[in-house]
């Protein structure tokens, strides 16, 4: 007999949850006429800032998290 799936929306909100503990999202953003990066938390919390993108996923890897470029 095959396996049966348990069928489910999945909201954006169920998502985010699933990755808040592990991932943080990089993106740029300008700031006083400046290009900063933002890491986020999965469900959007901004978590720090940086002057340029290798800091940004520095500072994600050194706080144990999965570092994800959004564009």
């Amino acid at each position: 007999m095959p396996a049966t799936a348990i069928e489910k929306n999945i909201t954006a909100d169920d998502l985010a949850e699933m990755g808040v503990n592990s991932v943080a999202y990089i993106r740029p953003k300008t700031v006083d006429n400046r290009e900063m990066w933002f890491v986020y938390a999965a469900e959007g919390t901004e978590l720090a800032c940086a002057d340029d993108e290798n800091e940004a996923i520095s500072m994600a890897i050194d706080n144990e998290l999965i570092p994800v470029s959004v564009h």
